[in-house]
């Protein structure tokens, strides 16, 4: 039996409903089972040890204009999720012959951020949704959907432009930008014509500014889709979709030191201020028979 070391390597698969990207954070691309993972400067968070190892998180940094970010950013746009699978290749140093030892981690993206040369991505772990009790949302004012997708309803707002110039983050337009989403692009997306998608985060009178540095050659024919702040006016007043809201604009959630009950429009006394005697009793009593409906 050959008694040859065994080299081992981390090998990164990302995949989503309309991508797959094989990383290595090694100084070689790794072929293996017909999937190309290709060498980048990946670094990433310690793994927990221990009991709690397999809810722990994973934080990965990335060259910020590598196409996963860009893939993340879309999605985070659409909500499509994107799932990780950290494994374990080696091989024998004299045949060259490469095989999966293992698994060592799996989860989810939950998001991505740049920030000067990097970009962070936070995965949660498939150890932590299992846990889950089931589905739920919090309560809040502002609406949780995803802009444009199933559950908010709203219809895509769009417009063509040609790019004069671009520098970092700014990109100018020829003509400046179209009337018919200038004021609405923060938060919308500029979309090149190979499919890829930059974040807006401000439009000004000549162009937009995007999250993050991109260069796009004068001449090229771009789509600028308008984003929404999530709030009830925009909602009402851009895509006219306020019967879909996602959130309760109106509920306040503290009144003269009483809660509100988000399911009823009826007070809540909180627990640190109930106190004893029949007073109490009998509000306890009456708030109970109005919610219910059954006498107590």
């Amino acid at each position: 039996m050959s008694q040859n070391p065994l080299l081992e390597v981390e090998l990164y698969a990302f995949a989503s409903n309309s991508a797959q990207f094989y990383l290595t954070p090694h100084e070689f691309d790794v072929d293996l089972d017909g999937n190309l993972y290709k060498s980048m400067a990946l670094e990433r968070s310690e793994l927990a040890l221990g009991a709690e190892a397999a809810k722990a998180g994973l934080d990965l940094k990335l060259p910020p204009n590598c196409d996963l970010v860009r893939h993340l950013f879309a999605n985070s746009l659409t909500g499509d999720t994107t799932s990780i699978t950290l494994r374990i290749g080696r091989r024998d140093t004299w045949s060259d012959y490469w095989w999966i030892s293992g698994t060592r981690w799996m989860g989810r993206v939950l998001g991505v951020e740049v920030a000067d040369d990097v970009a962070r991505v936070r995965c949660e772990s498939a150890q932590v949704s299992l846990k889950r009790i089931g589905l739920r949302r919090l309560y809040s004012r502002k609406c949780s959907h995803v802009l444009y997708s199933a559950a908010c309803g709203a219809s895509p707002i769009s417009a063509s432009a040609l790019v004069s110039n671009s520098n970092g983050r700014n990109v100018d337009l020829d003509g400046g930008t179209p009337g018919s989403v200038s004021g609405g692009l923060a938060g919308g997306w500029l979309q090149t014509p190979e499919g890829a998608r930059h974040m807006i985060v401000n439009d000004y009178g000549g162009g937009i500014e995007l999250l993050y540095p991109v260069v796009i050659e004068a001449g090229t024919e771009v789509l600028l889709t308008v984003g929404c702040d999530h709030s009830t006016a925009t909602c009402e007043s851009r895509f006219g979709n306020l019967d879909n809201y996602g959130r309760h604009p109106e509920q306040k959630p503290v009144l003269d030191g009483r809660v509100l009950n988000p399911w009823r429009n009826r007070h809540v006394v909180p627990r640190r201020h109930r106190g004893g005697g029949a007073g109490v009793g009998r509000a306890r009593a009456e708030t109970a028979r109005t919610q219910t409906g059954i006498p107590v």
